[in-house]
């Protein structure tokens, strides 16, 4: 299956119209919408969860603990 990125526009009736390149067979053909988000926030860090088993055990999170204690930059090329 190959993959052709085309960018359109909604209009005022809900349809899109797409025209594809030349030298396309005609037949079967995946199409899969991806809508813009309204929000301009950044998508957030997930945050990871404590597993179910140390329910009742006392067990936190403090941040992030399973993220990386450093970053990429600080480890400089000691990293690559």
């Amino acid at each position: 299956m190959q993959a052709i990125e085309i960018d359109t526009r909604i209009d005022e009736k809900g349809e899109i119209h797409i025209k594809l390149p030349q030298g396309r067979p005609s037949g079967p053909a995946r199409v899969i919408v991806l809508f813009e988000s309204d929000r301009e926030d950044p998508p957030q860090p997930r945050k990871h969860r404590p597993s179910a088993r140390l329910a009742n055990q006392g067990a936190t999170l403090h941040g992030d603990d399973i993220a990386p204690a450093f970053s990429q930059d600080e480890w400089g090329e000691m990293y690559q």
